[in-house]
């Protein structure tokens, strides 16, 4: 029996972790959980004695991690450290560059338990699958395995690694789950498209996937069972693209399971047919949908998303018609958007809106690995150094490795990467501080002329704190069906933990 230490920043479920810790339970490992900054984390690994300590990465708290690698290697610990995600596979560059032993190229189910197999028996685990390993100055660059398409054989995630750590993971109200994986469109802003292509190229015939109804109802019953689910936040990127699928899902659960949910999908995903069944079904709270732009020129070419303003305003009718609530998901501060494309999306929100819709307004970040961000690269929007994908040896230099300026680096920080713009441009500047008054833009008519004066003047705490709380108060507790008695419960007793 191997035993693994993950490591994360935040107090969030992150699913990927709770994913792997089922599969390696399941093959006889021991799993443990570590939360915190660098040192509690250097702690933890002392105290648990693990024999590889695992960092799940989401590009927001990827310089937490190498904080982390590096501080546990000044303290003369010599487990090795792995990290994987999507982050980590459009940035294989950074084992190079930093004190990670290994790196986890595309799903690691597999991967992970077959190098706990290795580690467990003493072998060499130089030639696995998914994984690039360091040694003696040389690293070992191994082929990605297919793309796992029967989901049913997965284990259902491990909720105990979160519910046993910490009695604030209780109180949150929803609980995360997914269904399949991959995404049947091209868009330039998401991993997916990068992800199928990597997957193409190492033979995989297929991407896109859901699992049998019967399988999810399995588990949801378990969720509400053992562990007392209220709300189900369904991650998938779309739950509407398989219309047979879909509409076998909304009888069970109306039978089985009977709880409020929400879900993902493509408002040309939404038809009459989808939107009576989502009214039948009647526990579906929220279709979480992505506007993105405005201008549907700009959606075309740059994002890639192939759908118009009249099918946006159509699918929305649809679901207006059919007692649907819904939110849409918008980006401010595109590559190439102007000033005037930005007032687009905030009017074109405000036109599709109903009475209850929930606004979902995002930042862009020029994630790695996106097709969008070399795009704004080219146009010379974006600074390599900025994304860490171009220049990573710079900003990994020894000397910063282990000090705090090594956490303000390029997009690898939860402040920066959830609230800063990236772009280097005047223009957008401004589409970073119109950013912070989005959600009263689309709100509140009378407000925007005052608002189109607030944003010639320097950004500072007072916009910051108006972005926050409206984004707090306007979409984040309305996405996730928190009520304010979470918001109390955690000032109360979990007010000292980082939760975002």
């Amino acid at each position: 029996m191997a035993k693994v230490l993950f490591a994360q920043e935040i107090y969030f479920p992150f699913q990927s972790t709770a994913r792997l810790s089922a599969c390696l339970k399941k093959a006889g490992h021991e799993v443990v959980l570590s939360i915190g900054d660098e040192r509690k984390i250097v702690e933890d690994v002392k105290r648990e004695q693990p024999d590889l300590i695992a960092f799940s990465v989401l590009t927001p708290y990827r310089n937490h991690m190498l904080v982390c690698a590096n501080a546990i290697k000044r303290a003369m610990i010599t487990t090795p450290l792995i990290a994987g995600g999507y982050d980590i596979t459009f940035l294989p560059q950074i084992l190079e560059h930093s004190d990670l032993d290994m790196i986890c190229l595309g799903e690691g189910e597999g991967p992970l338990t077959e190098l706990c197999d290795h580690i467990d028996k003493g072998k060499d685990y130089c030639h696995i699958a998914n994984l690039w390993v360091k040694r003696g100055g040389q690293i070992f660059k191994n082929h990605l395995r297919q793309w796992v398409m029967n989901m049913d054989e997965l284990s259902f995630d491990d909720r105990d690694l979160y519910l046993e750590y910490d009695s604030y993971f209780k109180i949150i109200p929803f609980t995360q789950i997914l269904v399949g994986r991959g995404c049947p469109y091209p868009c330039s802003y998401c991993f997916n498209d990068g992800y199928r292509r990597l997957y193409k190229e190492a033979g995989s015939t297929g991407y896109c996937n859901l699992r049998s109804v019967d399988n999810l109802m399995e588990e949801l019953k378990l969720l509400k069972g053992k562990y007392k689910a209220r709300y189900i936040f369904f991650n998938d990127s779309t739950l509407t693209y398989n219309k047979k699928w879909l509409f076998e899902f909304l009888k069970k659960y109306k039978q089985q399971i009977a709880l409020p949910f929400s879900i993902n999908a493509v408002i040309t995903e939404i038809d009459e047919e989808v939107g009576a069944a989502l009214k039948d079904n009647g526990y579906c709270e929220l279709v979480r949908f992505g506007l993105e732009t405005g201008n549907e020129d700009f959606r075309k070419t740059v994002l890639r998303k192939n759908i118009t303003n009249k099918q946006l305003i159509e699918g929305t009718d649809i679901l207006k018609k059919n007692g649907v609530r819904y939110s849409m998901a918008m980006m401010l501060g595109l590559p190439g958007e102007t000033l005037d494309l930005c007032w687009e999306t905030l009017l074109m929100a405000k036109k599709i809106s109903a009475r209850n819709s929930v606004h979902a307004i995002n930042i862009f970040k020029p994630f790695p690995g996106l097709d969008i961000t070399d795009y704004g690269i080219k146009i010379g929007q974006y600074k390599p150094e900025d994304i860490a994908s171009h220049d990573l040896p710079e900003l990994l230099k020894t000397e910063q490795a282990g000090n705090k300026g090594l956490k303000n680096l390029a997009l690898g920080t939860r402040d920066l990467c959830f609230f800063e713009n990236y772009r280097i441009d005047r223009e957008g500047e401004l589409l970073l501080r119109l950013s912070r008054f989005s959600h009263l833009a689309i709100r509140f008519k009378v407000l925007r002329p005052l608002i189109g004066l607030l944003i010639k003047f320097p950004d500072n705490f007072i916009y910051r704190f108006i972005w926050k709380a409206t984004e707090a108060l306007l979409n984040i507790r309305a996405h996730a069906n928190v009520p304010l008695l979470f918001f109390f419960k955690y000032f109360m007793f979990h007010r000292g933990k980082r939760i975002r």
